[in-house]
């Protein structure tokens, strides 16, 4: 399975009114995704071979399990227990209890979707910086944007030197907007905590009402569909 890199949804979700949209788009990604897992892909033999062998992690099971097609998760998590069966050898002493725990932490950190999902939003970093060098029109953009969560504003930087001769200006601006908005979001925050002394009372927030909110999702991400 693949995803096909699409322009136009990073400019759609660039104008969105957010503070990271690269968690619009990665939810879209995810979206995807899981609609394949649910549908054709279930039917895919190599698809099948994967998911076997990864699984879904705690997040994308449950997301799985709560949409309407419960019979492809049911299929895909039977053959995923053959795989885990497989791996499970007796236990005759502690030493080889502490190398069962090992496999069965191995094998309960892997996840098919999230795999995929990384694997695609690689390629969206490195478009974001090509396209911040070749469209004027969408650096204008990026610039003129709330900045970004953690995670992704670390990727956008790993993956700048796809932005080429102009990657250290790149990676500046990139900085520049970040910390701009961080303190913007901070700000807000702390008029948050301020509006809380019995002196200020009945004074309207503003948009600092929603500002933990906002901070936790420049902090964390926002994963929310």
């Amino acid at each position: 399975m693949g995803y096909h890199i699409d322009t136009g949804l990073i400019y759609e979700k660039f104008n969105v009114d957010c503070e990271c949209p690269l968690c619009e788009i990665r939810k879209i990604v995810e979206e995807q995704f899981l609609y394949e897992f649910l549908n054709d892909a279930v039917m895919e033999e190599n698809t099948r071979a994967k998911v076997n062998s990864l699984g879904f992690c705690s997040r994308h099971f449950e997301m799985l399990f709560k949409r309407p097609n419960k019979l492809s998760v049911a299929l895909q998590t039977d053959t995923r227990v053959d795989e885990i069966l497989k791996q499970l050898t007796p236990v005759s002493s502690v030493t080889a209890g502490k190398k069962q725990a090992k496999t069965i932490e191995k094998l309960s950190s892997t996840c098919i979707v999230c795999d995929l999902i990384e694997e695609s939003m690689k390629k969206y970093y490195k478009t974001i910086a090509q396209m911040f060098v070749k469209e004027n029109d969408f650096s204008k953009l990026l610039i003129s944007s709330k900045g970004f969560c953690l995670e992704h504003y670390a990727s956008l930087l790993k993956y700048s030197s796809h932005a080429s001769f102009m990657a250290k200006f790149y990676v500046k601006t990139l900085y520049d907007l970040q910390k701009r908005n961080l303190l913007r979001v901070q700000k807000s925050l702390q008029d948050f905590c301020v509006s809380h002394d019995y002196r200020n009372a009945g004074k309207p927030l503003g948009d600092a009402e929603t500002a933990l909110e906002r901070m936790g999702i420049k902090l964390y991400g926002d994963k929310n569909s």
